[in-house]
């Protein structure tokens, strides 16, 4: 769409930024012409609430959330439950620190606003729920969340080749959001994910869908092999080696274990 997220994809201190009196940031170019990490799924939140006429947290549980049985997925967690929200910690100004416990572990106030791009708590096995609903076009054992065509609508790229090359691109080393090493000039966006387009030695396809949380959460969609995939780390700064090596040494050894499966049968 051309937003950004100012002072993580975008200089804090980005001149065209002056006497702007919006809370979001300029956009950088017209839609459709480039990829710039931002904003763009939270107006995506807000057409959602617009056309539906319910709130996006109503929207999640009743179209979502509510179907696929992710029964500890919320904006605001309950308060029997918020005992095993995790704590999330820091690595310091270049991630080479030793990691500190950040404060704020359990929201002291509930939400009221609801954004497309953050803010919903899960854990691994919802999320597990979601990734397999993809997987399978978007159909699960009580129904559809979505048709096979949308799916399909999603996985196909919709920017210009070479939109995503990270080289150059401004990003916050204590923060977000540097992307060296998980994109490259080959790879593409479809209408929810990161198309990367690099097949990987062990396996996993060219064209795989994937993406990421800030605090090291990642996940991937193999439509091709039939496998997805994720981890949840709760560190910054994103895109932490700790957890990337980690990530692709256990998707190598999925993908060892389904091989050896397939060769059973």
């Amino acid at each position: 769409s051309g937003f950004g997220y100012a002072g993580s994809t975008m200089p804090p201190d980005w001149p065209q930024k002056d006497g702007w009196t919006y809370a979001d940031a300029p956009r950088q170019f017209e839609a459709g012409d480039g990829f710039l990490y931002g904003t763009s799924t939270d107006w995506v939140g807000k057409l959602v609430e617009k056309l539906s006429g319910q709130t996006l947290a109503a929207y999640f549980r009743d179209h979502i959330t509510g179907p696929l049985g992710m029964d500890r997925t919320f904006f605001n967690v309950p308060g029997p439950l918020q005992q095993f929200i995790v704590t999330f910690g820091d690595r310091g100004e270049d991630g080479g620190g030793d990691l500190q416990a950040l404060p704020g572990r359990i929201p002291t106030e509930a939400a009221t606003t609801f954004s497309g791009g953050g803010g919903l708590f899960s854990t691994p096995a919802d999320y597990t729920r979601l990734l397999h609903c993809l997987l399978n076009d978007g159909a699960h054992p009580g129904g559809r969340i979505l048709s096979a065509d949308t799916v399909a609508a999603m996985r196909r790229n919709q920017l210009p080749a070479g939109a995503l090359d990270p080289t150059g691109r401004y990003f916050n080393p204590r923060f977000c959001c540097n992307f060296n090493g998980l994109m490259d000039a080959t790879s593409g966006w479809g209408l929810a994910f990161m198309l990367d387009n690099r097949p990987r030695a062990y396996g996993r396809s060219a064209g795989t869908a994937l993406w990421g949380g800030v605090f090291n959460t990642y996940f991937f969609i193999d439509f091709d092999a039939g496998i997805a995939a994720s981890i949840f780390t709760q560190h910054l700064p994103f895109n932490h080696e700790a957890t990337t090596s980690l990530f692709e040494r256990f998707a190598a050894l999925v993908y060892a274990d389904d091989g050896a499966s397939r060769g059973s049968r």
